[in-house]
C-alpha cells in the first residue's frame, strides 16, 4: 500500500531538515577558515595523531603570508596547503552538493529505518545499531581519503588532491550512501532468527538478453546525452563524474522500474514523480541562489560566471539533473509508489 499523504509529507520534511543541518557543519568548516588556509604544520611531526594518523597537524595562515612565502625560491620556506574555505561545503554548487545528503538521509530513515511508518520496535535497536556503523565506516573512510589528499597535496598540480580535497561533503556523504547500501544488502538490520534457504540457482529462469539489451540501450542514451551536454558545456568537461552518476542512474532505474518498457508503462506513476520532482526541484535551487547570493544552483548560476566565466555557468545542470532524478526515484520508492497502480478488486456479490 502507498504510504499515506501526511507520511509522505514528513519523510520529505525529516531529510530535508537533516540533510539542511548536515550541510551546516560543513559550511561552518568553511566559515572558520575565512581568508586562511589550513596548512600542514610540520613542526609537530609528519604524520598528525588525529583518528591514529589519519589527519595531519594543521594551523590557520593568512592567504597572503602563504602566497608569499610560497613564491619564494627556497622550497623549505613553503607551506603545504591543506585546505581553504570553499573546500567543505561547495557552496558555489549548494544544490548539487545537498543532493547527496538528501539520498542518504532518505536511505537510512526509509530504507534502514523504516520511517515514518514501518519502525519495528523490536528491530529498532538493531537497525540503529547498524546506521551507527555505518557512520563510523563513513567517517574512517573519509580520514583516510582525507589523508591521502593531503599527502599528494605536497604536488601542487596533482589531480587526486584537487577531487579528493574539494567538496568534503560530497565524499562524506557519498560514503554513507555507500555503507547503507552495502549493510541493507547484506540483510544486517532485518534478518530473523530462523534463517530462510537460499535459491536454487539450478531452477532460475533468466531473461538475461532482454536485460541486458535495454541496460545498454540505456547506456547508449545516456552517453550520447552526456557528449551532448558537455558539448554544449551543460556538464563538467572532464566528464567522468557526470556520466558516472548517470550510469548509476540506469542501474537504479531498471532495479526500480523493471528492465524493459513492458514494465515501465505499466509504473508510469513512479515515473511521473522521478520527473515531476526534478523538474520542480532545479528552480526551486535557482531561486534559492538568487535569494542567497552564495549557495550556488550549479547551473544558470552568477557564482559559477564569476569564478569560471560566462560560458561555464551551467556546467553543473548535468549532474543537478542526474542526482535529483536518483533522489526522486528513491523517494517513489520509500513511499511505496514505484511499482503499478493497483485497480481496486471488483465486489462479487
Amino acid at each position: 500500500m502507498p504510504m499515506s499523504f501526511k507520511n509522505i509529507v514528513l519523510l520529505l520534511v525529516v531529510v530535508t531538515l537533516c540533510a539542511a543541518f548536515s550541510m551546516r557543519v560543513f559550511q561552518g568548516l568553511d566559515e572558520m577558515m575565512g581568508n586562511q588556509y589550513w596548512v600542514v604544520d610540520t613542526t609537530q611531526g609528519d604524520h598528525g595523531w588525529y583518528m591514529m594518523g589519519l589527519l595531519p597537524y594543521v594551523k590557520s595562515v593568512d592567504k597572503d603570508v602563504v602566497k608569499k612565502a610560497n613564491a619564494d625560491p627556497d622550497p623549505s620556506k613553503h607551506y603545504i596547503i591543506y585546505a581553504q574555505a570553499g573546500d567543505f561545503a561547495g557552496n558555489a554548487v549548494y544544490g548539487i552538493c545537498f543532493g547527496i545528503p538528501l539520498i542518504m538521509y532518505l536511505i537510512w530513515f526509509a530504507f534502514i529505518l523504516g520511517f515514518p511508518d514501518r519502525i519495528d520496535p523490536y528491530l529498532l535497536p538493531r537497525r540503529l545499531l547498524t546506521l551507527a556503523v555505518i557512520i563510523l565506516c563513513s567517517v574512517l573512510v573519509n580520514l583516510f581519503l582525507m589523508r591521502i589528499a593531503a599527502d599528494f597535496a605536497r604536488d601542487p598540480m596533482s589531480r587526486i588532491a584537487d577531487v579528493a580535497g574539494g567538496h568534503a561533503s560530497l565524499l562524506f556523504h557519498n560514503a554513507g550512501i555507500w555503507f547503507a547500501i552495502l549493510f541493507s544488502a547484506l540483510g544486517t538490520h532485518n534478518h530473523g532468527v530462523d534463517e530462510t534457504a537460499a535459491p536454487d540457482s539450478r531452477k532460475w529462469q533468466t531473461q538475461a538478453d532482454e536485460k541486458f539489451t535495454w541496460m545498454f540501450a540505456l547506456l547508449a542514451i545516456v552517453t550520447v546525452l552526456e557528449v551532448a551536454l558537455v558539448k554544449n558545456k551543460l556538464a563538467l568537461p572532464d566528464a567522468a563524474v557526470d556520466y558516472s552518476v548517470w550510469i548509476i542512474w540506469v542501474v537504479i532505474f531498471m532495479r526500480m522500474y523493471g528492465f524493459s518498457p513492458k514494465y515501465w508503462v505499466k509504473r508510469g506513476r513512479g515515473i511521473a514523480i522521478m520527473v515531476v520532482g526534478t523538474a520542480l526541484t532545479l528552480p526551486v535551487f535557482y531561486l534559492l541562489e538568487r535569494a542567497t547570493g552564495n549557495l550556488g544552483a550549479g547551473f544558470a548560476s552568477p557564482i559559477l560566471t564569476k569564478a569560471l566565466g560566462a560560458e561555464n555557468s551551467n556546467i553543473g545542470l548535468s549532474l543537478m539533473i542526474s542526482i535529483y532524478l536518483i533522489f526522486w526515484m528513491e523517494f517513489s520508492a520509500a513511499i511505496r509508489m514505484n511499482g503499478p497502480a493497483r485497480s481496486p478488486a471488483v465486489e462479487k456479490h
